[in-house]
């Protein structure tokens, strides 16, 4: 399998409600990289989003290209013709050229399979919180059903002597 390889993606911030690119960018996917890069430029043509500083050793891509990351960002990405998105951080790299290299980190959970167009559902385990919630819920919503069946119950049994008087 290559280590790299360029797809079209749609990268927007992690906390927009929809993507606001101005369309697609050309990603490199590179499984040398431990973590995935943007550039500043990209991050300027996503309207300016703003980074915060780090320090990040640095790393040299398949292709031989040394990568000094500023500072580290979360956004979102997701491919073209794709719905499921992917929260995922990228270091910052100072270049303003239109960058994006999706690293390993953006493969753990997005296992390939069937061309690349599938992916697994992420699940989580619930806390004890959650879980109790939820049963508790799943508990009103059974008492209510069952007010409700006794309710349409009795409606029908008052239904039932007056259709037989009408005889």
């Amino acid at each position: 399998m290559e280590s790299h390889a360029d797809i079209d993606i749609i990268v927007f911030p992690e906390k927009a409600t929809c993507e606001n690119s101005d369309g697609s960018v050309k990603a490199r996917t590179d499984k040398s990289l431990p973590f995935s890069i943007i550039s500043k430029g990209m991050l300027e043509r996503l309207g300016g989003v703003s980074y915060t500083s780090c320090q990040k050793e640095t790393v040299t891509d398949s292709k031989g290209v040394q990568h000094s990351p500023i500072g580290k960002v979360a956004l979102r990405w997701h491919k073209k013709e794709s719905v499921k998105s992917h929260s995922e951080t990228f270091y910052v790299v100072d270049s303003q050229t239109a960058l994006v290299i999706l690293g390993v980190t953006s493969f753990d959970n997005t296992s390939q399979s069937s061309g690349g167009n599938m992916y697994p559902i992420g699940l989580q385990q619930l806390t004890a919180e959650q879980e109790l919630a939820m049963s508790q819920n799943k508990l009103q919503v059974a008492q209510r059903r069952e007010q409700e069946k006794k309710e349409q119950e009795k409606t029908e049994a008052q239904r039932r002597p007056q259709a037989t008087h009408k005889r």
